[in-house]
């Protein structure tokens, strides 16, 4: 009998992965489709932890000639590794693996907080790849100065132009030693250039790396297909473009959109053979959602690989906790108004529809704030669930939503964010959420009052001044409502973790304010039905008949029996809550 394939976190070597009998989801007929593709350059982009480093493995696995590898530890013949996998049901394939010398650049630890560290970084990197190869150098097929030149790379001594040459140079070697073309593959080759955005060395980087990157691959003879992955296409200085535009296939496109990231039934076949299909519906909440190309439905597989690996530990967020989601940040503080306003629509479910560029210039994501949402796209921060033409018919304007419970956690913290970021703030929410769901309505309104007292004025209405007099009374009712809808949904959205966030959603004969659906309703089967009512301080409503009126809405619209025929629940907890100036009043049935 067979021994249980492992799950090995962490390893995004092709070959420890199968010697190790790790459990290996089968993505080797990318070298299918990169094979018969014509193009010299293709790029592809991904999220982080999406498979990027682990395919380009498998393509360097599978490409090298033998001999490449006689200064490693490695076995010369890897051909085995292949024997059960997708890409040797063909024979042809079978003969076209080891044919061809590979250069093979990781840059993804390239991500120092200085220009000094990170370049050093990038020369070790090279160096060891020019290491790799120093048969090369044992051999006559490069000249004195040449040996010089690669001797002085390997041990660190090369100036810049040397190791901007690594591509055009260690290709030539190559093809003189091996009278065949290279393959060049290069994983996640805007590593470095995030860390020098974030961390004030941007166009050190960018220049090295254009450098690096055009005379490596502009009108290099020695090149059979360079492969590079990275999560977006940087739009600085020519990177791409001078080098005869490659083939750039981000995650909007058709192409190789089902090689990164695991499709459905790629997890349920794994849940089956790890005896979890009982999870399905849980992983399909906390880590499904991604759509590529037009609607293809992708799965996380880190945090997938992370689950399944400890199934006891229940569903909680992995992949968001591999980077310090610092850019995302500073994406949304961009326009605080806007970045509240459109969290706010995606945690609804509302629909919020950009304009997405596959170019981003990095510079401005801090600015311009089409350029930030093309970003939380490409990174894997939101996802694209349809597209339209915009008014002028020249562009698409995609349909971005939060794609799964695990991303949305994110969003909680931004929320938590747009409460000025102070840990005693986050605190007291906790405690406001704490006791609504021990239905201790005393404890509820005082935490909601001190809350509502210190943050209200952090919230600006949208009209100006002399705009809001020109409003009707009904007018301005609708806007104040609006504005304490938001400020709730953004106090509740806290509790994502454990509920769901409905605003607005049809229930009984209307729409309620709010709703709070339990994630789990076996464990938690109460809900909670929001409804705001507001007044003016020159109005004559008290904040009792506000609440009241709140309450008697529930009623009569029967939301309550909605809610509980819709749901499946047993308990719904009504709350309304009546707004006047500062003060509010919040009473329940």
């Amino acid at each position: 009998m067979a021994k249980q394939k492992q799950i090995l976190q962490g390893i995004d070597n092709f070959k420890e992965i199968i010697d190790k009998n790790g459990y290996y989801v089968d993505k080797t007929l990318l070298i299918k489709d990169l094979s018969e593709r014509p193009d010299k350059v293709v790029l592809i982009t991904r999220p982080r932890r999406f498979g990027k480093t682990l395919n380009l493995s498998m393509l360097k696995y599978f490409f090298e000639i033998p001999e490449c590898r006689q200064h490693t530890l490695e076995d010369i013949d890897v051909s085995y590794l292949f024997t059960d996998l997708k890409i040797f049901a063909e024979e042809k394939y079978h003969q076209l693996q080891g044919t061809y010398p590979v250069v093979y650049l990781t840059f993804k630890e390239v991500k120092q907080n200085t220009w000094e560290k990170a370049y050093q970084n990038l020369k070790e990197t090279i160096a060891g790849e020019y290491r790799r190869h120093r048969y090369i150098i044992e051999s006559n097929v490069l000249s004195e100065v040449e040996k010089k030149i690669y001797n002085k790379v390997m041990n660190y001594e090369g100036n810049e132009v040397d190791y901007t040459n690594v591509i055009k140079n260690l290709t030539d070697y190559l093809k003189r030693y091996f009278k065949k073309k290279c393959m060049v593959i290069i994983d996640e080759y805007d590593t470095p250039i995030q860390a020098g955005y974030l961390n004030g060395y941007f166009r050190q980087i960018i220049e090295f790396k254009r450098s690096m990157l055009v005379k490596g691959f502009k009108d290099n003879e020695a090149l059979k297909q360079g492969v590079l992955t990275g999560i977006m296409k940087v739009a600085q200085e020519s990177i791409f473009s001078d080098f005869n535009n490659p083939l750039v296939e981000t995650l909007l496109s058709e192409r190789f959109h089902e090689y990164f990231g695991f499709v459905e039934l790629e997890v349920t076949e794994m849940a089956a053979y790890y005896g979890l299909e009982g999870d399905l519906e849980g992983i399909k909440n906390w880590y499904n959602g991604y759509i590529f190309g037009l609607d293809t439905v992708i799965y996380n597989p880190w945090s997938i690989l992370k689950f399944i690996s400890s199934p006891r530990e229940g569903f909680k967020p992995h992949w968001i906790n591999t980077s310090d989601n610092q850019i995302l940040k500073e994406v949304l503080q961009l326009d605080k108004k806007e970045g509240k306003e459109v969290v706010e629509k995606l945690i609804q479910g509302e629909e919020v529809y950009k304009v997405i560029e596959e170019n981003v210039v990095y510079q401005s994501i801090k600015d311009n704030p089409e350029v930030a949402w093309s970003f939380l796209l490409h990174a894997g921060y939101l996802k694209a669930s349809g597209r339209r033409k915009d008014l002028l018919g020249e562009k698409f304007e995609y349909q971005l939503e939060i794609p799964n419970v695990e991303v949305r956690l994110i969003y909680r913290d931004m929320i938590r964010s747009f409460f000025k970021e102070e840990a005693r703030v986050a605190v007291e929410i906790e405690n406001l959420i704490q006791s609504l769901v021990e239905k201790d309505l005393e404890t509820f309104t005082i935490l909601l009052e001190e809350l509502y007292f210190k943050q209200v004025s952090y919230y600006d209405l949208p009209p100006q001044p002399v705009a809001y007099e020109k409003l009707g009374l009904a007018q301005q009712k609708i806007r104040h409502e609006n504005f304490y809808h938001g400020f709730m949904l953004g106090l509740l959205s806290f509790a994502l973790d454990k509920y769901q966030v409905y605003s607005n959603k049809e229930y009984g004969l209307g729409r309620p304010d709010l709703a709070l659906i339990p994630r789990d309703k076996k464990q938690n089967p109460t809900a909670y039905l929001f409804e705001f009512k507001w007044d003016s301080t020159k109005g004559k409503k008290s904040l009792e008949e506000l609440a009241q009126a709140a309450l008697q809405q529930i009623e009569e619209k029967k939301y309550r029996e909605g809610l509980i025929a819709a749901e499946g629940l047993t308990e719904v907890v009504a709350l309304g809550v009546g707004f006047k100036g500062k003060e509010l009043l919040v009473q329940r049935t």
